[in-house]
């Protein structure tokens, strides 16, 4: 869950003089209202607060008082596009609304009358990238767009969800089973999985997965890659002196290659493939690029092994 956010400095703006306040701009008005990069709020010890354009703020929902604590979720969170106003005390912001899920499911009533609290970090995450990057459970993500009038949501949730049409939980889901393959790049729970059909023992199985390649829908085998017409030329006395071709590259990174995936296997899978295809040597700084304890779990029972729907490729 988000991390609990400190109590918020900002009041209720005190009552003043009686002002005119015209009410939601129109689309003809927007357009003619003029144009600010920031703007900013006062706390009540009165220290200013800018907030700017392509920032993402906390905003507290109408009848919600600022001085008191709040958990993350009692706030809605929102990208500030564009900043306009009809005069100094008449502000507007056209805002990006990040929702919840159940929030897309539902409609959300009135974004009026919201009070500034706080910048937010919103991480992107994108569930077809094989090299998605790390966030905390209290971090907030955001994983689609809704078009909101035209009721779409990019990218299409059938092409990123499990095949049982429900996408990846973190905060549910403590284990899914990843295909690297281009054309599949989804992950799948273990309960909608099948075991394979064909009984491998363990160095066949590593051998399979290792052959799942992050960087071609072809299944070629380790041989195929090597016997590639880009990989003919081989490196003076390479292929006498190696049976195996994997025998040329470090132990660990082979270990890491054949784990089921995680971030680091890809790595580990991807600088294998590029090194065999080419017929080059692998990097220096390989292990820069691989996080080997990462990759390689510590000595249990085996884990499951299951078959990707879609390419029926292990994972």
């Amino acid at each position: 869950m988000p991390r609990r956010k400190r109590k918020s400095r900002f009041t209720r703006k005190k009552a003043t003089k009686a002002r005119c306040i015209i009410g939601i701009p129109t689309d003809s008005e927007w357009k003619t209202m003029q144009n600010f990069a920031s703007f900013v709020v006062a706390d009540e010890e009165g220290d200013p607060h800018k907030f700017s354009t392509q920032e993402t703020a906390f905003i507290l929902p109408e009848g919600v008082l600022p001085d008191k604590m709040h958990h993350p979720t009692a706030y809605w969170i929102g990208k500030i596009k564009q900043i306009r106003a009809r005069n100094e005390e008449d502000v507007w912001v056209l805002v990006q609304w990040f929702w919840s899920p159940q929030e897309v499911n539902s409609v959300i009533k009135s974004f009026l009358n919201s009070v500034y609290v706080d910048h937010a970090t919103v991480v992107r995450y994108d569930e077809r990238a094989v090299d998605q990057g790390v966030f905390d459970s209290d971090e907030f993500y955001c994983r689609f767009d809704l078009e909101y009038r035209a009721r779409k949501i990019h990218p299409n949730v059938t092409r990123t969800a499990c095949c049982c049409g429900v996408s990846y939980n973190p905060d549910r889901d403590p284990v899914m089973h990843f295909c690297p393959r281009p054309a599949c790049r989804a992950a799948f729970h273990q309960e909608c999985l099948k075991r394979p059909t064909q009984k491998l023992n363990a160095a066949a199985r590593a051998r399979k997965f290792i052959e799942s390649w992050p960087d071609t829908d072809e299944k070629l085998s380790i041989e195929d890659l090597v016997g590639t017409r880009s990989c003919r030329k081989r490196r003076k006395g390479l292929e006498s002196s190696i049976s195996d071709p994997l025998e040329q590259f470090p132990e660990e990174l082979v270990k890491a290659a054949q784990q089921q995936i995680v971030k680091a296997v890809v790595a580990a899978r991807q600088l294998i493939y590029r090194s065999l295809l080419d017929d080059s040597s692998l990097p220096t700084d390989w292990e820069d690029k691989v996080d080997v304890e990462a990759a390689i779990p510590p000595k249990r029972k085996s884990s499951l092994v299951f078959v990707c729907p879609q390419c029926q490729s292990l994972i």
